[in-house]
């Protein structure tokens, strides 16, 4: 999220109208899963939708799923180079607040997973962030993005050999129709759990919920290993975007910004379009060529048009000024979305659960933002800090900095 929090008089703004921007792909994209149990996330899209609703669904999907967590990781990877630059310019200690920071953003995401959204990323974040400075601490500047590259497809390259493998059993029929039962048994297990988490988001206690996160947390730290690659890859371009010099100095790099902007959008929107249309219902369980290309598809438009995104609000970030209040407080805005929507869907709140059509989920999305781009500039205007940021910042640096203005 806002991962440097500097003072007011030495930030970078334009980070913080891409925060902004990225806040909004974050949440179009999460909307989704406050209305659908988490784990469903390996299936597809939901079974059943139709007309405006299929469009609105796969829309999302080509131009925000898998796009803004990469902008988002990359402003992580970014804030950790420019807090590293400037603690190094200003001779001050480093790797012990960052650690600190670190464990911090961890624990602030084990208890939103837990109490109150199971789709938290500030958990991996965390997590892929001690495995950043383990691996890559002081990896040269100029090897950054080649480094990140490979973590970044890792994901594909394990789908196509799981697809190999199963292509590969069939030349053993006995051995393939023990594997594809494994398989179909696996997901009708899968499904059973899917059906008793919605039962429990639709009608279930907070108390209950809670015991639901838990499991859904189960799930996610379980697939660790197949979620962290990308975000590790996409931290890496993030850090090279700031010792490189394009984020901390935009103007001197404009023409690069508008290569990667044209580049992105001609060649990552319609491998975005065709990777949606063959992955729109594909059951990620399930390892088949097709499935293996429209991932590879996504993957590769994933990290197209997230530097085009990227490039275009910096571009723009003079007319975009009205999105960095929002950039600025991302960790509490991102928190309230899933605390203020969970408790109007879930059955312990006020029970909207099953009755947001999909189309209906994009037109609420925008509104809420628009909202919280308000509450932000408000908020902002009297306080320093956002709520979340400040007790992140008192915590780390063990003391409180004054709130209001």
């Amino acid at each position: 999220m806002n991962q440097t929090m500097e003072p007011a008089t030495d930030r970078l703004v334009h980070l913080d109208v891409l925060r902004g921007f990225a806040l909004l792909g974050i949440l179009l994209v999460n909307f989704e899963w406050f209305t659908r149990p988490l784990q469903a996330i390996v299936l597809g899209a939901e079974p059943g939708l139709a007309g405006i609703d299929v469009a609105a669904d796969f829309l999302i999907r080509a131009l925000a799923e898998g796009k803004f967590y990469p902008l988002f990781s990359m402003l992580f990877g970014a804030g950790f180079a420019l807090m590293a630059e400037r603690a190094l310019s200003r001779q001050t200690p480093f790797w012990g607040v960052y650690v600190r920071r670190l464990l911090l953003l961890g624990l602030f995401g084990a208890a939103h997973m837990v109490l109150i959204w199971a789709g938290d990323i500030l958990l991996v974040y965390s997590l892929t962030g001690f495995v950043m400075i383990a691996l890559f601490r002081r990896t040269p500047a100029r090897r950054l993005w080649k480094w990140a590259l490979p973590f970044i497809f890792l994901p594909v390259v394990v789908m196509w050999l799981g697809a190999a493998a199963i292509e590969a059993s069939r030349l053993d029929p006995q051995a393939h129709e023990e594997l594809m039962t494994e398989f179909a048994q696996d997901e009708q297990v899968h499904r059973e759990r899917i059906e008793q988490a919605a039962a429990i988001h639709a009608e279930g206690t907070w108390r209950e919920n809670v015991g639901q996160r838990l499991a859904d947390m189960r799930f996610t730290l379980t697939h660790f290993v197949f979620w962290t690659p990308p975000v590790l890859g996409f931290f890496l371009i993030g850090r090279w975007l700031i010792v490189s010099g394009r984020l901390t100095r935009p103007q001197e790099h404009r023409m690069w910004f508008r290569r990667w902007r044209s580049r992105g959008l001609l060649i990552g929107l319609p491998l975005a379009f065709a990777g949606a249309s063959m992955t729109h219902g594909a059951n990620m369980m399930m390892p088949t060529a097709s499935t293996a290309l429209g991932l590879t598809l996504t993957a590769i438009a994933g990290l197209l048009l997230s530097l085009a995104y990227l490039s275009t609000v910096t571009l723009g970030a003079k007319r975009l000024a009205f999105l960095a209040p929002a950039g600025q407080m991302a960790l509490s805005n991102y928190l309230a979305q899933s605390l203020i929507w969970t408790w109007l869907i879930y059955g312990h709140g006020f029970g909207l659960w099953g009755q947001l059509p999909r189309s209906l989920q994009l037109v609420l999305a925008l509104v809420f933002f628009a909202v919280q781009l308000i509450v932000s500039a408000w908020w902002l205007g009297r306080f320093r800090f956002g709520p979340a940021e400040w007790l992140w910042r008192s915590l780390t640096y063990w003391q409180m900095p004054p709130m209001r203005r």
